[in-house]
This record gives structure tokens, C-alpha cells and sequence, in this order.
């Protein structure tokens, strides 16, 4: 058999092809963050050859699949993010056309990759195996750099030297908020993987959001977890909770007081807990560095004298944008703030249609005949998506919100749940786990 042959093979019955293969590879790459590594290691031109290779698979698995059937339920994120691109590039006093073409096409072959990578229960399996075990290479290339910090200097690595630099670790990713945010939305992912590969990634997804140190990854985590034990744990699995939680405190307690006479501070020790524990972001103003609250009060005049239409697409991004290459005396950082951003890049149109497609589709949700464990992954994966968007202003600018706001609207009404069912008995039913 020919490789073109297998390469355009009908993916019947949930089968694994070979663009599908190199699809979800390619998926997989973007996600833990080393697409843009690219440049460093090759040229712009092989970035191109990637996204063709990529669209090229869309195109053939989407003729075979039947792609518009697959894409509905992401149709009100489509219309969207069809009028805030409109919308910001009418409002945007500078050129900014191809800046927005490029950012609705790309969203576009995301959104049909996963409406493909969601057509089939097997499927979206063999996807959620793929980014656990791209969670335990990015967890290994991290404890590689920590354990041998001159390979930072190499062009793949240079892009992370400044959190390598400050005890903060991001693997391939870079930034470590958007390492941190990745390993949450992976770890819902891991609900539906084979079991042992699920563990493997929970580990590791658990070590880097430690290594992190991301204080909006770490007290996710935590409201998910508290939220879990409170409303759907079993009253075994709460007793046991309790009992770890009194261990651990216990232990604490006695480690605090034994050190206090050497002087030595457990918390203040912990790059991790020290920072995470810091909710003012004293050490960050220490460092001569703006926080968030500083970075907010910095916008709010700009916010007050907008035009109700908005400044523009990637106003938020500040006057360090590469995209608008204007300076209007903004601020240097972007916003930090998803919600913010929609507001200065579109006003009140790109805000409240936002926010108004989003309640639409959880509507929409609540109304699915699902599992009760399926809904609270579902509803994890919002709440991730959500909550990450009051400390980061570019989750529907990078691969990670892409792929998760694709994912928040496809999956409810997917045929990967639809038809799990009906998909292979030995499996336990509603999740791989």
C-alpha cells in the first residue's frame, strides 16, 4: 500500500489514519508549546510548511468526515469570533486586516482539527494520549534544563531564559502562567485517556504546575479540587481527604515549629509556596516588577476615556505589540486580563457578545443527557478556561486557548460522547480512565 493510499485511507469506524496520526502530532506540538521553537532551530518558512502540513490534514480527514456536520456545535464561537475580528479591525486605526485574517484562520484549523479529533470516541482517546505523554516529555525536558542549565543557551531553549532565571520552570512552553494553564487543561484531558497513560500525565501535569509556581494554575487547582470533595466525592473518598489533610497539617505544624529556633522558614524557603502564598505580589514589586493590580490601575484611564466601539484588534497587547507596530502611549504589557482585552480591543460589542455566546453554550450544556462525571469535566475544563482569563489577556491568541475554547464547544455534542456508549464494552463507560 502506497503512503499516499494510506495517508487518504477512509477513516471508518473511528479509525486511526495516517493524517490523522500526523494531525494530532502536530496538535500535540502546539499545546505543550513547542511550535514557536521552530523559528529558532529552522526558519519562518518551515512554520509555514507545518501549518500546510496541518491544513492538508484537515482537508482530507474533513472531506471524509464530512467536516461541516462535525463543526456545528461550534458555530456560535465561529460567529464570534467572526464579529470581534470585524469588529476590532474596523475600530483599529492603524492596518490590521492581515493580523486579523491570520488570527480567524488559524482559530478556524483549530477548530476543525478538534471537531475531527471529537468525531469519534477512539478518536479523541488516541488525542488525549497524545497530550499526556507530551505533558511527561515537557515535564522531562524541565528536569533535564534544571539538572544541566547550560543547555538554556541553546537557540530552542533562549525563549525561557527569564524563567529559568527567576525559579520559576516552563519546559517547552516558555512562559510559565502559560505552562501552568496548559497542564490544568490536560489534566481535565487525562479524564479520558487509557488509565496508566492518565496517571502518567496527572504526575507530571501535578510537578509542573509546582514548578510553575503559577499562582492562578495552583489556586485553580485547588477551588477544583475543594469543589470536587464538597459537592461529588463519596463520603469515603471525603473521610480519606480529611485524614491526609490532618496528616499533613499535623506534620506542618510540627516541621514550622522545630525549625523556628534555626531560623529557617519552610515557606520562605519554597520558591513555589513563597510565591504562591504572596496573593499581593509583594516579591514581584520588590523585583521592580509591575503586578497585575499595578498593571490594571495603569489601563483604567485608558479604559475611561475608550470609545464605546473600542481602540482596536491587539490594543490590549499594549505599545509592545508586534502586531499593530504603533505606539499611542499605552502601557507596555497587555492587559493580563482576558475581559479587559475584549473591552479595549472591541468595547462593549466584543465584550458582551462574549460573554453572551458563553452563557449560551452553558445553557446549552446543562441541557446534554451526560454522564454525571462527564459534566463535572466539562465543567472543570470552563471553569479552567474562565477563571485563567482574569490573569491572561492572550487565551484566544495561543494554541492553548484555541484548542480548549474549541474543545468547551464541541465536546458536549460531540460524537466522542454521543457515541461512547456504543464504543467498546470493556471500557468503563463515560471516560478511560
Amino acid at each position: 500500500m502506497s503512503l499516499l493510499t494510506r495517508f487518504s485511507e477512509q477513516p471508518a469506524d473511528g479509525k486511526i489514519t495516517l493524517s490523522y496520526v500526523v494531525m494530532v502530532i502536530i496538535l500535540t506540538i502546539m499545546i505543550e508549546g513547542a511550535l514557536p521553537s521552530i523559528i529558532y532551530v529552522s526558519s519562518r518558512n518551515t512554520l509555514w510548511l507545518v501549518w500546510a502540513i496541518f491544513f492538508t490534514c484537515i482537508i482530507i480527514l474533513g472531506l471524509q468526515l464530512w467536516l461541516p456536520r462535525l463543526i456545528r456545535p461550534a458555530l456560535p464561537l465561529v460567529a464570534w469570533l467572526t464579529i470581534y475580528i470585524c469588529w476590532g479591525t474596523l475600530a483599529a486605526p492603524y492596518p490590521i486586516l492581515a493580523s486579523g485574517l491570520r488570527l480567524w484562520f488559524r482559530f478556524l484549523c483549530i477548530i476543525g482539527a478538534m471537531a475531527i479529533v471529537t468525531s469519534h470516541p477512539r478518536r479523541f482517546r488516541f488525542f488525549a494520549n497524545a497530550t499526556q505523554w507530551g505533558l511527561l516529555g515537557n515535564l522531562l525536558v524541565t528536569m533535564w534544563l534544571i539538572s544541566f542549565p547550560e543547555y538554556q543557551q541553546h537557540p530552542f531553549f533562549l525563549r525561557i531564559n527569564a524563567t529559568l532565571g527567576s525559579d520559576r520552570f516552563a519546559g517547552l512552553w516558555g512562559n510559565a502562567n502559560e505552562a501552568g494553564l496548559a497542564a490544568l487543561f490536560l489534566l481535565v484531558l487525562s479524564f479520558w485517556a487509557s488509565r496508566w497513560i492518565a496517571w502518567l500525565g496527572r504526575i507530571s501535569g501535578v510537578l509542573i504546575i509546582y514548578l510553575t509556581a503559577s499562582r492562578t494554575a495552583f489556586w485553580i487547582a485547588i477551588m477544583l479540587a475543594l469543589l470536587y470533595l464538597i459537592f461529588a466525592a463519596s463520603k469515603k473518598r471525603k473521610v480519606q481527604a480529611v485524614l491526609v489533610a490532618t496528616v499533613l497539617l499535623l506534620f506542618g505544624v510540627g516541621f514550622l515549629s522545630s525549625s523556628k529556633g534555626g531560623g529557617f522558614s519552610f515557606i520562605k524557603e519554597s520558591p513555589t509556596l513563597s510565591r504562591v502564598l504572596d496573593l499581593s505580589e509583594s516579591k514581584t514589586r520588590e523585583r521592580g516588577e509591575e503586578s497585575r493590580m499595578d498593571l490594571a490601575k495603569q489601563w483604567l484611564p485608558f479604559i475611561a476615556r475608550e470609545p464605546w466601539y473600542g481602540y482596536g484588534l491587539y490594543s490590549a497587547e499594549g505599545d509592545e505589540s508586534k502586531e499593530t507596530l504603533t505606539r499611542r502611549g499605552f502601557p507596555g504589557q497587555g492587559t493580563h486580563n482576558l475581559y479587559m482585552a475584549l473591552f479595549v480591543d472591541a468595547g462593549w460589542v466584543g465584550l458582551l457578545t462574549f460573554l453572551a455566546t458563553i452563557a449560551f453554550h452553558i445553557s446549552r450544556t446543562r441541557q446534554q443527557p451526560l454522564e454525571p462525571s462527564v459534566h463535572r469535566m466539562l465543567f472543570a475544563l470552563c471553569f479552567i478556561l474562565l477563571a485563567f482569563s482574569l490573569a491572561n489577556h492572550q487565551m484566544l491568541t495561543d494554541f492553548t486557548g484555541w484548542i480548549g475554547f474549541s474543545l468547551l464547544f464541541l465536546l458536549p455534542m460531540s460524537p466522542a460522547l454521543r457515541d461512547l456508549d456504543h464504543f467498546d464494552s470493556s471500557l468503563p463507560p463515560h471516560g478511560f480512565r
